[in-house]
């Protein structure tokens, strides 16, 4: 009777670590599935990130292009005035409000 009990007791043991491993292979097959979804929207996530900064460089040239071609636009408008003040200023200190 006793090896019969003993017999019994391991064998609901193992009866309840099956149980226990099937719901932890239940667990780790969530998991998986949850890991695999992270992935894919990391994923999904890096490439709208490389975009976005690929795009912004592009942005970024052609905004510095366009700043630079202004400058440009500035600096040679620049001159000019500086031109006609000195001639303003020229014509004044003759005295003969720019005529010869």
């Amino acid at each position: 009777m006793d090896v019969e009990k003993s017999i019994e007791f391991i064998l609901d043991g193992l009866a309840r670590t099956e149980a226990g491993l099937a719901k932890t292979e239940a667990g780790l097959a969530r998991t998986e599935a949850g890991l695999a979804k992270t992935d894919a929207l990391l994923r999904r996530a890096i490439k709208a990130a490389v975009r976005e900064a690929r795009a912004e460089r592009q942005r970024r040239r052609e905004l510095g292009a366009a700043f630079d071609q202004k400058m440009t636009q500035l600096a040679a408008a620049q001159l000019l005035t500086e031109e006609k003040l000195q001639g303003l200023i020229q014509s004044l200190q003759r005295g003969n409000n720019g005529h010869p």
